[in-house]
């Protein structure tokens, strides 16, 4: 079956964010907490992960809730995406972003806008095109806060903490990018969390090195991944991919319980009988004030609209529903200090 006729995207990942290194040889499998991370493997890395993650007397949950209108759309919360929609669907429930958040203080959410292309015509029949952001495009979006996740995060527990409506002309009453191709706007909002990650905020500029040689190690990196995930290679992956910082983890304050759900999911994802495919066609994003980089296919010119804005690593596999599709979301950041190699490029 051709990529694809029926596409269900699931986006692989440990955590939202995954980590990496070079390959390791396979360990020698132990249930003992480790001390370091050389000795993480798949027996022990619930409980290893469950042991860092500190109980706090207030666990405040921050959220969004996106509203759009005529247009598809990507935020992103301190300048690294959290949510990407390219079809005409609307959120249904608020968007969690602690994972976003190293620390209390300003953080910052933008969102960029873009037209719906042939979106109307897939969906209603019509016979235009949008190639440009009309008059009544929009985004509204509200930032949530839940004053502590052991309480609750219903719709009766949501606090909004902030409030922002894309601009209009004052005269014509219009969006103030009718006509463009693309918008984009930064807000800010404040956020108190108990807990400090240092997650990418200690990484080189990446920008001030030769884009050649590191697109060249980004690929590297990447194909390292692919490689593992193909060979299956669990306590490899579970190794390089136990997360910078517990970032994830230690944001949303996760149990044992919740990480074994999580790990099991993992589990079944790498040793699924896959395709992983060739990167062609990608370019290198830059996020995190320069700090992160990833592959992905471009929104507006992607060489095919079911590619688009997806990560340029992924796999093909097969289940009930027919062949499917993984993506490997791969953000990759160098600590300061330390010389662009392969070796030390970081995945959050």
């Amino acid at each position: 079956m051709r990529l694809l006729d029926k596409l269900v995207v699931l986006t692989v990942g440990f955590f939202t964010l995954l980590g990496c290194a070079q390959q390791p040889k396979e360990s020698k499998i132990t249930t003992t907490l480790p001390t370091a991370v050389e000795y993480i493997n798949a027996a022990n890395i619930v409980d290893y992960l469950a042991a860092q993650v500190k109980p706090y007397n207030k666990q405040p949950i921050y959220a969004i809730r996106p509203i759009q209108n005529n247009c598809i759309f990507e935020i992103l919360v301190n300048d690294l995406p959290i949510y990407r929609e390219f079809t005409l669907e609307k959120l249904a429930t608020p968007l969690v972003i602690n994972d976003r958040i190293l620390k209390s203080g300003p953080q910052t959410i933008t969102y960029r806008l873009y037209p719906i292309g042939d979106l109307m015509v897939q969906e209603y029949g019509t016979e235009e095109t949008i190639s440009t952001l009309r008059k009544n495009t929009s985004m509204k979006i509200e930032v949530i806060q839940y004053e502590d996740s052991k309480l609750g995060e219903r719709l009766s527990d949501e606090i909004v903490i902030a409030r922002h409506t894309s601009p209009i002309d004052n005269q014509t009453d219009a969006f103030v990018a009718a006509g463009l191709t693309y918008y984009e706007y930064t807000f800010t909002f404040n956020a108190t969390v108990p807990y400090n990650n240092e997650g990418w905020s200690n990484g080189e500029d990446l920008k001030k090195f030769d884009k050649e040689e590191l697109e060249k190690i980004v690929v590297e990196k990447n194909l390292l991944i692919g490689k593992l995930y193909k060979e299956k290679k669990l306590d490899s992956l579970v190794k390089i991919e136990h997360i910078n910082k517990l970032i994830y983890g230690i944001a949303n304050y996760r149990t044992k319980e919740e990480f074994q759900g999580i790990f099991d999911q993992y589990k079944a994802d790498v040793f699924k009988e896959k395709e992983i495919q060739s990167m062609e066609g990608y370019q290198m994003e830059f996020y995190g004030e320069n700090r992160i980089v990833t592959l992905r296919y471009s929104i507006l010119k992607s060489p095919d609209p079911r590619l688009k804005g997806q990560p340029a690593l992924y796999y093909l596999y097969k289940d009930e529903y027919g062949t499917l599709v993984d993506f490997l979301s791969i953000y990759l950041f160098l600590p300061k200090g330390k010389p662009l190699t392969v070796e030390n490029l970081q995945i959050l």
